[in-house]
């Protein structure tokens, strides 16, 4: 796996995108004029990238169905191709009727490279087999993990490895030695429950000197996850790992990039801002904005803005609670301002106030802090970075509205929080548009 932008991915599939687009570059270019049209071009494999990802055809490619494949693929091609058209309305292009001969035949290209790459695949011969070490819930979880989604292209091989039986030990360690030997293994994942006195450290340092990988299994499968394991987290995985730089420059640049995208928005926004208010009072009764308390970073509190979505007495009976699906709450217009997001605007108020950032934790309310804080470890540490309009969790995970759900998001979260960067934050801003257009987690 390699990282770009803080996320692990898989060189397989990266050679892939990169193949794949320098095929459709070269098909289109193949015996056009040089000029402004070969320029032009540039914009074809941008644009079917582009639309193929808001399809949900972004690698590793999803498991659908033979029919689910060809109707996502024919969608994504026939807006591709609409984008296309009225590019190229406006922008001259002298060899139209060449391009267009090609854009004809390059849909079935492009879905045939996808539908041999994908049987490829499952042959599975390009997988890089690996050795999982322990027999804890942390092993289980990955060989799952890594069993169940073959795009990871990892083969799993699990060694149940007993401290516990000092005669066994030896054996152990020969039946590991020539399980890496015959399997020609470069990876092995230690995922015991507790290290101390338990570890095989010489049979490891053995292998590691031979050019074998050794890897934590926590750190693992944070990087094959995009999410860190809290329920079987350590100190010591935070402490010596890499991550939570909090430089002056990234800093800076993050604030300047929520100043601009806080600004163009407003802009964007001006007209339902004008609209929204007066929609929301011939509604229900009650003001058109919505102000509560949330805690944002370092524990400090202040008011979030919103455009109101429910009833005037929404909690006067049931006190503060997380909003459920078909909330009976929320009024009408509430619904369609929660699917579309729209409720959530007046917040870039909040971000050019600097009391959120445009990326980042969605901010909690004082009064489930302080319960989540008492039954989640590390749960302060969201704390860290400032909340924001969107975030890492919001992409990954559904709406959340249980304990259970709140310690699935933080783990989203601190992977954000340690990793955070620019680079990261523009991607996240990316995949928020995808969620939005597509209404995906609205409550």
């Amino acid at each position: 796996m390699i990282r770009i932008f803080n996320r692990y991915i898989s060189i397989r599939n990266t050679l892939y995108f990169v193949f794949e687009n320098a095929f459709i570059l070269l098909f289109l270019m193949w015996g056009t004029v040089v000029g402004t049209g070969r320029a032009n071009l540039i914009l074809v494999p941008l644009v079917y990238q582009v639309c193929l990802y808001y399809n949900e055809l972004r690698l590793p490619f999803p498991r659908f169905s033979l029919k689910k494949f060809w109707v996502r693929h024919l969608q994504a091609i026939f807006w591709a191709t609409v984008i296309l058209f009225m590019i190229y309305m406006v922008i001259p292009f002298p060899v139209w009727g060449s391009l267009a001969a090609r854009l004809i035949c390059f849909p079935f290209i492009l879905i045939g490279l996808r539908l041999g790459y994908q049987v490829l695949a499952a042959t599975r011969r390009w997988d890089t087999t690996l050795l999982i070490i322990g027999s804890g819930p942390i092993a289980g979880l990955l060989k799952e993990t890594l069993s169940d989604d073959p795009s990871f292209g990892y083969r799993v091989l699990h060694f149940q490895w007993d401290p516990t039986d000092p005669e066994a030990v030896g054996k152990q360690r020969e039946r590991m030695t020539e399980a890496v030997s015959r399997y020609k293994i470069k990876k092995v994942i230690v995922a015991l429950n507790d290290r101390r006195g338990s570890l095989p450290v010489e049979s490891l340092l053995h292998l590691r000197v031979q050019g074998v990988e050794i890897v934590e299994a926590i750190s693992f499968y944070e990087k094959i996850s995009g999410k860190i394991l809290v329920p079987y987290l350590k100190p010591s995985n935070l402490i010596f790992s890499e991550g939570f730089k909090r430089f002056n420059l990234i800093r800076i640049s993050k604030r300047a990039m929520d100043l601009v995208l806080a600004f163009i928005g407003l802009a964007l926004a001006l007209p339902l801002f004008l609209l929204l208010p007066i929609w929301i009072k011939l509604d229900s009764r009650g003001p058109a904005f919505f102000r509560q308390e949330r805690v944002g970073e370092r524990g400090r509190p202040f008011m979030l803005m919103k455009f109101r979505s429910m009833r005037l007495d929404a909690e006067a009976v049931s006190g503060p609670v997380w909003a459920s699906e078909n909330d009976p709450r929320v009024t009408r217009l509430g619904k369609i301002l929660r699917a579309l997001r729209l409720d959530e605007l007046p917040q870039l108020i909040n971000v050019l106030r600097g009391e959120m950032s445009f990326v980042g934790p969605r901010p909690e309310r004082p009064v489930f802090v302080e319960l989540l804080r008492r039954n989640i470890p590390y749960y302060d540490l969201r704390f860290t970075v400032k909340p924001g309009l969107t975030g890492w969790a919001q992409v990954k995970y559904h709406y959340g509205s249980t304990e259970e759900d709140a310690v699935e998001k933080l783990q989203y979260d601190l992977y954000y929080a340690k990793h955070l960067s620019l680079f990261f934050d523009l991607t996240i801003v990316i995949e928020t548009v995808k969620v939005v257009l597509t209404s995906q987690g609205a409550r």
